[in-house]
C-alpha cells in the first residue's frame, strides 16, 4: 500500500459574476448596518409620564427640550442624575452634574420643590449604572414606590442608559426613553463626522458589553 500526503481535489470556484454578487451582498449588509445603527442605539419607547429623569450631563439645547416636555406632559417630578464633575470641580460652583443641572432647571423656570437631585458616587467605570443606583436610593429617601420613569438623554447613549437604569431599578419600575439629538454632528450622517463615529461605535461596543457581560 502506497502512502500519500496529498490528493487531488476538484471543486467549484466563484466566477467574476459570483464574486461581484458576494461583494454586493457584503456592501448591502454593511450599509444596512450603518443606516440602522444610530436609530437602534437611540430608541424612543414609552412610558412618557410619571417621573421625568434627566441625565445631568446633557447639553443646553437638549435640556431646553426636556423642560418643554416636562411642562407640557404628565409628570410629577423632574429628577437630575449623574456623578461628580471630574474636571475643574474645584473652581466651579457645583461639584456634580446633577447639582449643576438642577440650577439650570431652576433658571428655566422649574420650581425648586419639583426637582430631585440624585448624585452617584465618584467612580472610574460604570458611571451610568452608578447614577441609576443613586436614583434608586433617592426613591427610597423620598418614599417613591414603583412608578413610570421617562428617561431623557442624548444621542446613541439611550439604549444602554435604559438597559442599565432598568437593571438598577428593577421590575417595579417601567423605564421609557427619549433620545434627543446629540450636539456636534448630524445623527442621519453620523459616519461623516469624527465625533459621530467615535460616539456611535463606542456606544455600540459599550451596549454590547452591558447587554452580554455586565452584571450588577
Amino acid at each position: 500500500m502506497k502512502l500519500a500526503l496529498t490528493k487531488e481535489h476538484t471543486g467549484r470556484r466563484l466566477t467574476f459574476l459570483g464574486w461581484l454578487v458576494v461583494v454586493i451582498l457584503i456592501a448591502a449588509v454593511f450599509f444596512g448596518f450603518v443606516a440602522n445603527l444610530y436609530p437602534f442605539l437611540a430608541p424612543e419607547a414609552p412610558p412618557h409620564k410619571g417621573l421625568l429623569v434627566v441625565e445631568g450631563w446633557i447639553h443646553d439645547f437638549a435640556l431646553d427640550e426636556a423642560v418643554r416636555m416636562y411642562k407640557t406632559g404628565d409628570y410629577s417630578k423632574i429628577i437630575c442624575t449623574g456623578v461628580p464633575i471630574e474636571t475643574g470641580s474645584y473652581i466651579q460652583a457645583f461639584k456634580s452634574y446633577p447639582e449643576m443641572t438642577a440650577a439650570r432647571l431652576r433658571k428655566l423656570g422649574i420650581p425648586e420643590n419639583e426637582i430631585i437631585i440624585a448624585i452617584g458616587e465618584e467612580t472610574k467605570k460604570d458611571r451610568t449604572y452608578i447614577a441609576a443606583t443613586a436614583l434608586r436610593e433617592a426613591f427610597m429617601a423620598y418614599n417613591i414606590e414603583g412608578s413610570n420613569i421617562h428617561l431623557v438623554t442624548t444621542g446613541p447613549h439611550g439604549r444602554r442608559s435604559r438597559l442599565l437604569f432598568q437593571k438598577a431599578l428593577g421590575n417595579d419600575y417601567r423605564v421609557g426613553i427619549t433620545c434627543l439629538d446629540d450636539s456636534g454632528y448630524d445623527p442621519d450622517r453620523w459616519y461623516a463626522y469624527s465625533q459621530g463615529v467615535r460616539k456611535v461605535l463606542g456606544e455600540w461596543i459599550a451596549y454590547t458589553y452591558a447587554k452580554l457581560f455586565f452584571h450588577p
